[in-house]
């Protein structure tokens, strides 16, 4: 599966860089690709291995907003 995740204000390297490092640190998730210029990211997981709602709350609790969450395509 494929998920956009946008986040608040992820519009330089650093913040980007954390927001990868935290998703990237998340059981299940098998690829993440940043998005700089959109905000967001692009991460590949296997169905069930993971929630939507598990992928938001890493980043949420990291001090991040997830503002948006959908399918790519």
């Amino acid at each position: 599966m494929k998920k956009v995740i946008v986040v608040a204000g992820m519009d330089n390297m650093p913040m980007g860089s954390a927001v990868l490092r935290i998703l990237q640190g998340v059981s299940g998730v098998d690829k993440v690709k940043l998005k700089l210029e959109e905000e967001s990211v692009v991460v590949e997981y296997g169905r069930g291995a993971i929630t939507e709602d598990e992928l938001c709350d890493a980043i949420n609790e990291e001090g991040f907003e997830v503002v948006d969450i959908f399918d790519e395509g």
